[in-house]
């Protein structure tokens, strides 16, 4: 099909006021992501983890990063996603910062690439596309390759009241 200047559907215009870049990663078989302004930093699995007592089982406990007191969650228990969480050398940690200003490490599978997402174009998620219930998730886009990329809303996930449960 050649461009026709006179039919501006020819060609893909991304409109990058209405786009915002995205850590992808791996939980399962899934891609999800979390809006890059939200994320600290990437780490590998640290091994010096202080278990706490009384907590729930995907609370994994805490690290000392640079000086501030982190709590780390596996969210593949929290969502009971896969098999059994397996710790190895692509299992990684995003430290993500929430709005009232807590560090929170979510682990992860495996953490993938930076993309920008046209936000105009999230679909709603149901509680049957995704083994994340839908109030923890901020829509999916279908990627270029047809994959499906799945946005976390990361505020929801690790509320302060999610953490008492």
């Amino acid at each position: 099909m050649e461009n026709d200047v006179n039919n501006p559907q020819t060609e893909e215009v991304i409109d990058y006021a209405n786009t915002s870049e995205f850590m992808t990663f791996e939980l399962g078989k899934m891609k999800y992501a979390i809006e890059l302004p939200k994320i600290r930093e990437i780490l590998t699995y640290p091994d010096n983890i202080t278990t706490l007592p009384n907590t729930s089982d995907w609370v994994k406990g805490l690290i000392n990063l640079r000086g501030e007191v982190v709590p780390i969650l596996d969210i593949r228990i929290k969502f009971n996603i896969g098999d059994e969480p397996i710790y190895d050398d692509s299992t990684s940690v995003i430290a993500v910062i929430t709005e009232d200003k807590r560090m929170i490490g979510i682990i992860v599978d495996k953490v993938d690439d930076v993309q920008r997402l046209d936000i105009s174009l999230l679909a709603p998620v149901s509680d049957m596309g995704s083994a994340i219930p839908s109030r923890y998730l901020k829509g999916f886009v279908r990627l270029a390759n047809n994959q499906m990329l799945v946005v976390m809303d990361i505020e929801a996930v690790v509320a302060k009241k999610e953490l008492e449960k």
